[in-house]
């Protein structure tokens, strides 16, 4: 691997970790100030009524949980066949919690017991993403390829 190729790996590390850090953030916040402000509330539940009748939510959710599942699965088999140590070792247990944990609020949550669930699951989604993508590049500078 070129160094040109290694500084654009590291580029795309550091600016997946800042928008994922700040998925999660928008993830206390919109869980936060739906709880304590009833403006907020009444906004979210207008806009649950209006995706739910937009877009087709349970083929939405499917689809994320087989991504995200699949994106999982894929993580942890690359981590055994390549057995690698220090920061990829790290990254690679947090794509599996961040999986099971997204996986978890998309399957066991729904609007009435958290009425911020859908503004919650696209940015725990968007933060698995980002994890993941983190994940892969992190392997990729190794220069370990699977075989």
């Amino acid at each position: 691997m070129t160094k040109l190729q290694n500084k654009l790996c590291g580029a795309c590390i550091f600016l997946c970790a800042i928008l994922e850090a700040l998925s999660l953030i928008g993830v206390y916040a919109a869980d936060y100030f739906t709880r304590t402000r009833m403006g907020m509330l009444r906004h979210v539940v207008y806009m649950n009524g209006k995706w739910e009748k937009l877009f087709p939510i349970p083929f939405i959710r499917a689809a994320a949980l087989c991504v995200i599942i699949a994106l999982a699965v894929i993580a942890c088999i690359r981590y055994f066949k390549m057995r690698i140590n220090g920061m990829a070792s790290l990254t690679a247990v947090l794509v599996v919690l961040l999986s099971v944990w997204t996986v978890y609020f998309l399957v066991f949550f729904n609007t009435g017991i958290n009425r911020a669930y859908y503004i919650l699951s696209i940015c725990f989604i968007l933060a698995t993403m980002f994890q993941n993508i983190i994940y892969h590049c992190l392997c990729h500078m190794k220069g370990k390829s699977i075989k």
